[in-house]
């Protein structure tokens, strides 16, 4: 069973690697220069919702 907290979580980290994503194409599409802003920013996120849910993939 997932919990409130865990979901809660994983919800979060997948909206904010979205705005990462988001924001990684609009400054292709715009050239403004901080694409390594956006990628990180999706990567980091993903590591934290990879981090969040091993520990389900454990039990």
């Amino acid at each position: 069973m997932v919990s409130k907290r865990r979901l809660g979580a994983s919800l979060l980290f997948l909206g904010l690697a979205f705005v990462g994503a988001f924001h990684t194409f609009l400054s292709f599409a715009f050239d403004t220069g901080l694409t390594m802003v956006g990628a990180g920013f999706t990567v980091g996120s993903l590591l934290c919702l990879v981090a969040v849910n091993v520990p389900a993939l454990l039990d």
